[in-house]
């Protein structure tokens, strides 16, 4: 009942159906149940409210009969980057009592290719029952960007695909309930691909960006501009360089395509270590920044993955304060939409610079646009801000008395 189980619950109570969810979190079984979420997502808390007054949606911690079993739980990496399938088993090991025949299990986990059909389809079948002849299983992966999850779950194309014919029918004749994008209709292991061939050309190209960012830094160009110019051709669409990749999809998916096939993705690994390490160059430019003063304060604005969002969930942020914790830097952390953050976060951005030597500007928020450089000056120890994302105006930040820096551009 996370960030995708709760609104296709949602949106399949809606669309007339009886949903049962089920969480192995007690508080937040208790909290769904009471109508409280602690995600800051547009509308979801109103459709959750209709949905229980409606009496179309229990949340409880375990499962119970039905004629469909939706799989959404996390899909972690280790450490060393191979695939976590524990949790995608664990749930899937736990309607095997529940699970009769006739019924329909989909799943939307992201996973590795071929995992439907070699590691879900026996898992399910310790029920005794057999997939494609007992019951149907498809794989239906989630399409959804956090911050316009209930218009997306929505109006989004769906990619559907079942380990036969019949599963396949099934699951797109159940997402056409309440889904009005197109269902692309396929194979379990095509769609599995598809998931993850999207999430990687997306980090693949922001590597892209990264590369000419930091080269461009490197021979003495303005990469914004490299950026800007390159894209008057017709048929160039380069993305704008950042501080690193989060969230729970780009950095963690490509590693599902290495785990597939080691040989062959040699671009996609470049492409994580180059994303992966965005946060530790970050770092390092903000250690020379302070120009050798020890134990630097440093005040960080932004701890969310992306512009916009409540959502903290592996940001770069978190590797960059790391980093310099383990450089013995102090460092605050101020974000005007994140709740919970480690460390703590600062809840006032004057409070966050109180005697700051460095400001790093990680998250292009709309709030961090119209700071007052001077307010904030005056309450600093020394005066020096990086801007990684090309989000300030120097003139305006330099005219209150700045050190100004900003990512991939010469100084």
């Amino acid at each position: 009942m996370g960030y995708v189980g709760l609104p296709a619950a949602i949106m399949f109570g809606k669309a007339g159906h009886t949903v049962h969810g089920v969480d192995i979190n007690t508080a937040l079984v208790n909290s769904i149940n009471k109508g409280e979420i602690g995600a800051e997502e547009p509308g979801l808390r109103d459709a959750l409210a209709e949905a229980l007054a409606n009496d179309r949606l229990s949340v409880s911690e375990t499962p119970s009969a039905a004629d469909v079993f939706v799989i959404a739980v996390p899909t972690p990496i280790n450490d060393d980057h191979s695939p976590d399938l524990s949790y995608v088993v664990n749930a899937c090991r736990s309607i095997t009592e529940s699970l009769a025949a006739g019924n329909l299990v989909v799943i939307e986990s992201t996973i590795p290719p071929g995992v439907t059909v070699n590691t879900v389809a026996p898992v399910l079948e310790e029920s005794g029952l057999k997939a494609g002849g007992d019951f149907s299983l498809a794989y239906c992966p989630e399409r959804v960007l956090p911050g316009n999850v209930m218009a997306e779950i929505v109006g989004n194309d769906r990619i559907i695909g079942g380990i036969d014919s019949e599963s396949t029918n099934r699951a797109a004749e159940l997402y056409r309930s309440f889904v009005t994008g197109t269902l692309h209709e396929s194979d379990a292991t095509t769609a599995e691909m598809v998931k993850l061939a999207e999430n990687t050309y997306r980090d693949v190209n922001i590597a892209l960006a990264n590369t000419i960012a930091n080269i461009s830094e490197s021979v003495g160009v303005s990469a914004w501009d490299v950026v800007e110019m390159a894209n008057k051709h017709p048929r160039v669409d380069l993305l704008k360089p950042g501080p690193g990749v989060g969230g729970h999809c780009i950095p963690v998916d490509p590693w599902f395509l290495v785990a597939a096939d080691e040989t062959s993705s040699g671009l996609i690994q470049s492409a994580r270590s180059v994303n992966d390490g965005q946060p530790s160059l970050i770092a390092r430019m903000a250690l020379t920044v302070a120009d050798g003063v020890a134990s630097p304060r440093i005040a960080i604005l932004g701890a969310a993955y992306k512009p916009g969002v409540s959502d903290a969930r592996d940001s770069p942020t978190a590797h960059l304060v790391r980093v310099l914790s383990e450089a013995d830097a102090q460092v605050t952390v101020h974000d005007p939409q994140v709740k919970s953050f480690t460390p703590s976060l600062t809840e006032n951005v004057v409070d966050a610079v109180t005697d700051a030597d460095v400001i790093v500007v990680m998250v292009a928020h709309p709030e961090y646009d119209v700071l007052d450089p001077a307010r904030l000056a005056s309450h600093m120890r020394a005066r020096s801000v990086i801007d990684t994302s090309n989000i300030l105006d120097r003139d305006v930040w330099t005219g209150a008395g700045f050190d100004f820096h900003r990512y991939a551009e010469p100084n």
